[in-house]
């Protein structure tokens, strides 16, 4: 069994400069990130994209909570019975208002937030009818989200302010109490929809396509067309054959032609910042992609925040996996970028933001509101913004604690000790035991070794170029080692990314040992490291202390 630790790169996309001030001591990390490698202070001068910086200053989006009736024909609720990603018509009716006919509704909602039209709180997406008297607080599309992965109703409005506010397109969000047929659903997420009218607040030139990333779907020439002419296909299958281009230097210049990379950067730092595991980057799902003409290039939108800061752990500079990512993360020159873009997005957007005290007052607003039509539900909001905040405080102090390892191990002389509650390792096993527990005083990794297998746990890092020394303390329980020349036993060492050659430092024991100093010396040099724990052999348990896990930059 092994255990693997992981330091990687995030980043955020579409920031305009003037919103990138950054304080003395700011670019002195960002210097230092990258002093062995590219300077990170000479990124490339970034145009000024976004029209407007304040999104939330309209009368809806400023506190509105309407009550909402969408009234739906018999025939049309069985026709979303049988088809409920098509459109049907619809009536909206709210109080107070004139009712707008003619509009039109599907169910919305994957795999663990879809519900069937005659199930509880089913998710809705609404366009209304095209002219200018049919709009619903000034939007003509919009969603109505269940929050059946949100129990706090929070978490998509106060991401999608935190990624505004870092420069990175995302939906604004209010709330409506609604009805169906004159059955209560409940208080509902209204979202925006992607259309030109969220395209004006963002971009001069809003004529250019636009394309649903889909359902857990990696950008193919297939992608549904939101906007724009579907049957020029242009820019899409460029931006597809720039990604899968095989020769590096080809594929960095057909890429810096078709996409912003800097702004992708800046988007992949919200995404880690907000633990988005189910975004673009780490699980192809919940994106849009816009080709800005005005520039040329494609920038990808926040969408789907509903399952956020659920890991204050999680890694971030956690290395992403989709094809986008792929085709430049091999490159130490965009990872310092990427960190570099990460600092900025921190500083600017979190650094000096008590976005706890934001969602305890955003969750008062709706509370409210709710005071007259629903004292019960009202009442619920106030808990709904104390657990939001409490994510939300221990994610962002997850964050500040990498960051400052981070930074103290871009000089040489600097240590960072990998915490128990500051990192997640990933444990894998192939019919061991891998476990996380308190034993003999420390909090430790566990490795087993059952029918002569075993496990493992794994942290990839990200860090500068340098000579480290990993220390960390150990202890075996008869433990003995395999047949396989690789089952060594319990293993500490030091791995690296997948493709690249080279010696994996490594300790390795057998036997009965007490807890043991474990020191182990690597250089980085292009690749990226990840430590690993495990345990491989004939039988035995092995532990590891995880507040033991420090790292020392020595040059």
């Amino acid at each position: 069994m092994e255990w693997k630790l992981l330091l990687a790169h995030p980043g955020n996309p579409l920031a305009s400069p003037r919103h990138l001030v950054l304080s003395a001591g700011l670019m002195c990390c960002i210097a230092a990130l990258s002093a062995a490698d590219q300077p990170a202070a000479n990124l490339p001068p970034r145009p000024a994209k976004f029209k407007h910086t304040d999104l939330n200053d309209d009368a809806f989006f400023g506190g509105e909570l309407p009550v909402l009736q969408l009234v739906i024909s018999k025939e049309n609720i069985a026709n979303l019975t049988k088809n409920p990603r098509e459109f049907v018509e619809l009536t909206l009716r709210e109080k107070g208002a004139a009712p707008m006919e003619n509009c039109s509704v599907k169910l919305k909602g994957s795999a663990g937030s879809f519900r069937q039209i005659t199930e509880d709180r089913p998710g809705f997406s609404i366009r209304t009818a095209k002219s200018r008297d049919q709009e619903f607080h000034g939007l003509s599309k919009f969603m109505l989200n269940n929050c059946a992965q949100d129990g706090t109703m929070l978490h998509e409005q106060i991401a999608g302010e935190m990624a505004r506010a870092a420069g990175v397109p995302a939906s604004r969000c209010g709330h409506a109490y609604v009805t169906l047929n004159n059955k209560l659903l409940g208080t509902y997420v209204v979202k925006e929809g992607f259309n030109k009218e969220f395209l004006t607040y963002f971009f001069a030139n809003t004529k250019g396509h636009l394309y649903d990333g889909g359902f857990c779907s990696e950008i193919n020439p297939d992608m549904q067309c939101e906007k724009g002419d579907p049957r020029d296909k242009s820019s899409l299958l460029e931006l597809i054959g720039s990604f899968k281009e095989q020769k590096t230097d080809i594929r960095m210049r057909r890429m810096d032609r078709i996409v912003d990379i800097d702004a992708y950067l800046r988007y992949v730092a919200l995404e880690e910042i907000l633990c988005h595991w189910d975004g673009y980057s780490f699980n192809r799902n919940n994106y849009r992609i816009y080709e800005d003409p005005a520039s040329g290039k494609f920038y990808f939108f926040l969408h789907g925040m509903d399952q956020m800061f659920g890991d204050n752990r999680w890694y971030i500079y956690r290395r992403p996996g989709a094809d986008v990512a792929n085709a430049i993360w091999a490159e130490r020159s965009i990872r310092d970028r990427f960190r570099a873009q990460f600092f900025e997005v921190y500083e600017k957007t979190f650094k000096h933001t008590d976005w706890s005290a934001r969602t305890i007052k955003a969750a008062a607003e709706v509370q409210a509101k709710l005071v007259a039509i629903d004292p019960e539900e009202a009442k619920r909001f106030v808990q709904r913004g104390k657990d939001a905040a409490g994510e939300i405080s221990r994610r962002l102090d997850g964050v500040k604690a990498q960051l400052e390892d981070a930074d103290s191990l871009n000089h040489p002389g600097g240590k960072a000790v990998l915490k128990i509650n500051n990192y997640a390792w990933a444990a894998s096993s192939d019919k061991g035991d891998t476990t996380e527990k308190a034993y003999d005083g420390h909090d430790c990794l566990q490795l087993e070794i059952a029918g002569q297998k075993g496990g493992d746990f794994q942290l990839p890092l990200s860090l500068a170029r340098g000579h480290y020394r990993l220390n960390a303390k150990m202890k075996t329980a008869a433990v003995k080692a395999g047949t396989d020349p690789k089952q060594k036993g319990a293993t500490l060492k030091v791995l690296w990314a997948k493709g690249l050659t080279g010696d994996s430092p490594r300790e390795s024991r057998v036997g009965d040992n007490g807890w043991t100093d474990i020191t182990i010396e690597f250089e980085v040099v292009e690749s990226d490291p990840t430590l690993s724990f495990e345990l491989r052999g004939g039988s035995g348990t092995a532990w590891l202390d995880r507040n033991s896990v420090s790292l020392t930059r020595l040059r």
